[in-house]
């Protein structure tokens, strides 16, 4: 009798560990395909993850449709990781195109800045560097749909990271504003001398220089 109840709590618990292996098959399967589907911004999305990653990479992939639909009436860029690479070396195109080259992307259409975020600002692909890029950049002016939304999810599913968040808030609060900027015109610009103008150190770069203050003046008309 004893017997027979262990090999039917053994059957019980091999059928339930079935079940829930099956689940998660399925789960990883549906974010895999929802990804490919939508162009995922740069995430590293190719491996396992945890339950949280999982709820994280499940909320970027919906909320980027939201994010590009919010901007339906930007221009996209109109170029691939290979048009890319045909910019000057050293230049922020060239540094972006093989950054991309790394990553195995392409840009995705009309939010092809969030690559050059990652590359001027120096963040990784981890799902931990994507989260608290967010932060950053809510400190230094961008508070898209996007934006603050993985900023708001993240804040309540990575409780360990909380300190980096914090940290790169900070970080943004103390750079120049890029929000408004268009990188599509900087492109072309020593990658090295954007970087610095970022972080408030001196460059002598009249044309890069002209270019900012031309962003800064439409920023500053379209607050007003």
């Amino acid at each position: 009798m004893t017997a027979g109840i262990t090999h039917c709590k053994t059957g019980l618990r091999n059928k339930s560990e079935k079940k829930l292996a099956g689940k998660k098959k399925l789960s990883l399967l549906f974010v895999t395909k929802y990804f490919s589907i939508m162009k995922p911004i740069i995430i590293e999305y190719k491996k396992e993850h945890d339950l949280r990653e999982k709820m994280l990479l499940w909320l970027l992939g919906n909320v980027v449709e939201v994010h590009a639909r919010a901007y339906s009436g930007r221009k996209p860029w109109g170029l691939k990781r290979e048009d890319l690479l045909t910019f000057a070396p050293g230049t922020l195109g060239n540094e972006l195109g093989h950054f991309l080259q790394r990553e195995d992307l392409q840009p995705v259409d009309k939010i092809e800045r969030h690559d050059a975020f990652h590359i001027l600002l120096d963040y990784s692909t981890q799902l931990s560097d994507e989260a608290a890029m967010q932060y950053y950049l809510i400190a230094n002016g961008k508070k898209s749909p996007f934006t603050v939304a993985t900023a708001l999810f993240t804040g309540m599913v990575m409780p360990d990271y909380w300190s980096k968040f914090y940290k790169e808030y900070k970080r943004g609060r103390r750079a120049r504003s890029i929000a408004r900027w268009d990188f599509k015109e900087l492109l072309d610009e020593p990658y090295t001398d954007i970087k610095k103008v970022i972080n408030f150190e001196p460059v002598n770069n009249h044309r890069l220089m002209k270019k900012i203050e031309g962003f800064e003046l439409m920023e500053q008309a379209t607050f007003f």
